[in-house]
C-alpha cells in the first residue's frame, strides 16, 4: 500500500514525486519517463518535442531548474520572419523592420484604436484591444490561426490575458528605429548543457528516487478500481494500492479507465487540442544567422516555427560545422493534415524552408519526424465550462489531477513545477 500513486511519468509526475515526503510509486506507460518532455537524437545532436526552454518568473523553481542540471544561460534570439524581412521578437518592438505602409499601419492602428475601450470577450477582441488593428491583422491574427488551427474569434482569453499592453512610448520608439525589448522575464533563458531537455526529466527521476520513490516504466494501466480507503491500480504484470491517486497523464487518457457520468463524458467529448509532427532537418549550412526561433505567420509555409539548435550551445552542433533545424507543425486529429504521410511532412517542410531562404535543398544531408498527440490544449469558448465540470469530477471520486493535459491547461515546465510544488505542500501537511 502506497500513500500516493502518481500516472504518469513526465515532468508533472517525477517533480511531484521528488517533493512528497510519502511513500509514492510513479506509474509510466512508456519504456522510459519524460512524456512532453522526452528529447530524441538524430545523428549526435540532442533535439525535444518543440523548443522546450528554462525560465521562469518564480524564482524559486527558476533557481531549482537551472541548478539541478549543468545549463546554458542564452539571451533571447527569435525572429518573425514576415514579407521577407527579419522581425525581432515581440513584434510590436520592432516596427522599424517593416516595410513603411505596414510600419505606418500598425503605429497609427496602435495610436488611435477604436477597439481599446472595448474588453476582449475572447482572443480576436483581445488582440484588437491591446495591440490595434494593424499589428492583429498583419501577425497576431495569421500567426494564431496557423498553430492553434481554430479561429481566435472562437478562442477565449486565459491563453493571451497574460500579455500586457506594450508601453505607448515603446511603439512608437520601436516605428522610429529604436528596437526595444518585450517580455523580459524571457530575454535570457537556461537550457541543458547537453542531453536536451530530457536531462531535467532525468534528474527529476533520480530525485525522486533519492527520495525514496518508486518508479515504474512500462506499465502501461489497465484498470482502476475504487477502495474503501484509496485505489488498485492494475497494469498488464502487477497491482498496486494506494491511498491517493493523482493523474499527470492526459484527461483523455485517463477518462479511458473510467466510467463517468453522461454529463461529464459530453463534457470531455468537448474539449479541444492539438497534435504536432516535429521534423528535423540537418543540412551542411543554413541562411537563418545566429537565431533560435523564427516565427513564420505565412498560411501558404507548413510549419509554424522553425528553431535552430545550433543556438543553445555547443552541445548541439554538428561537428563539421553543419545545421540542425526543427520546424513545427500543428494539427487537429482527424483533420486533413492528419492524414499526411510522414514522408509526405517532410517532403512539404523542406521546400517550405527552401520557399522562405532558410535553406537550400541541395545541402540537406538528414532528417526526422516524431508524432506527439498532445501537444496544444486548444481554449475555446467553452473551455473553461468543460474542465471544471470533469475536474471536479475527478477530485469527487478521489482522483486529483496536475499537469498539462491531466488538468487540460496550456502549462509552461515552470507552472506545472509551480502547481506540483503546490499540491506536494498541500499533501505533506495533511500527512
Amino acid at each position: 500500500m502506497y500513500d500516493c500513486a502518481i500516472l504518469g511519468g513526465g515532468i508533472a509526475g517525477l517533480s511531484l514525486a521528488s517533493f512528497l515526503d510519502r511513500r509514492s510509486i510513479v506509474i509510466e506507460a512508456q519504456d522510459r519517463v519524460g512524456g512532453l518532455s522526452r528529447s530524441y537524437r538524430l545523428n549526435g545532436i540532442d533535439y525535444d518535442i518543440g523548443p522546450h526552454v528554462i525560465f521562469s518568473k518564480n524564482q524559486e523553481v527558476l533557481d531549482l531548474h537551472s541548478t539541478m542540471i549543468e545549463t546554458n544561460r542564452i539571451k533571447r534570439s527569435n525572429q518573425i520572419v514576415f514579407k521577407g524581412r527579419y522581425v525581432k521578437y515581440p513584434f510590436e518592438n520592432d516596427l522599424s523592420a517593416l516595410d513603411p505602409a505596414d510600419r505606418d499601419y500598425c503605429l497609427q492602428e496602435f495610436l488611435h484604436n477604436p477597439y481599446e475601450r472595448f474588453s476582449g470577450t475572447n482572443m480576436l477582441h483581445f488582440f484588437l484591444g491591446t495591440f490595434g488593428e494593424g499589428i492583429t491583422r498583419l501577425y497576431l491574427q495569421p500567426y494564431n490561426e496557423k498553430i492553434w488551427k481554430f479561429d481566435p474569434s472562437c478562442m477565449d482569453t486565459q491563453m493571451v490575458e497574460r500579455i500586457p499592453k506594450p508601453p505607448r512610448d515603446d511603439v512608437i520608439a520601436s516605428a522610429n528605429g529604436t528596437v526595444t525589448e518585450g517580455y523580459q522575464h524571457q530575454l535570457y533563458y537556461h537550457y541543458p548543457a547537453k542531453g536536451g531537455f530530457q536531462t531535467l526529466v532525468d534528474a527529476y527521476k533520480a530525485r525522486a528516487e533519492a527520495a525514496g520513490q518508486d518508479v515504474r516504466t512500462s506499465s502501461p494501466v489497465r484498470r482502476l478500481t475504487r477502495l474503501a480507503d484509496g485505489w488498485t491500480i492494475e497494469t498488464g504484470t502487477a497491482e498496486f494500492q494506494a491511498r491517493q491517486l493523482i493523474s499527470s497523464i492526459p484527461i483523455h487518457e485517463l477518462f479511458k479507465l473510467l466510467t463517468p457520468p453522461a454529463e461529464v463524458a459530453q463534457a470531455l467529448q468537448r474539449l479541444l487540442y492539438n497534435s504536432i509532427y516535429i521534423v528535423v532537418i540537418q543540412c551542411r549550412k543554413d541562411k537563418i544567422g545566429d537565431h533560435f526561433a523564427l516565427y513564420v505567420p505565412d498560411s501558404d509555409v507548413l510549419f509554424h516555427r522553425v528553431s535552430k539548435l545550433n543556438h543553445l550551445g555547443e552541445g548541439y552542433s554538428l561537428p563539421d560545422g553543419g545545421s540542425t533545424l526543427m520546424a513545427e507543425v500543428t494539427f487537429r486529429p482527424n483533420s486533413y493534415l492528419s492524414t499526411l504521410r510522414e514522408c509526405e511532412v517532410i517532403e512539404r517542410t523542406i521546400a517550405d524552408l527552401e520557399k522562405v531562404g532558410f535553406i537550400d535543398r541541395v545541402d540537406v544531408v538528414d532528417t526526422a519526424i516524431r508524432r506527439e498527440r498532445y501537444a496544444y490544449v486548444i481554449y475555446d469558448l467553452d473551455h473553461r465550462r468543460n474542465v471544471d465540470k470533469i475536474l471536479a469530477y475527478l477530485e469527487g471520486i478521489g482522483i486529483k489531477s496536475v499537469g498539462r493535459f491531466a488538468e487540460f491547461e496550456y502549462l509552461n515546465t515552470d507552472a506545472v513545477v509551480e502547481r506540483t510544488l503546490s499540491l506536494a505542500r498541500s499533501l505533506n501537511c495533511a500527512h
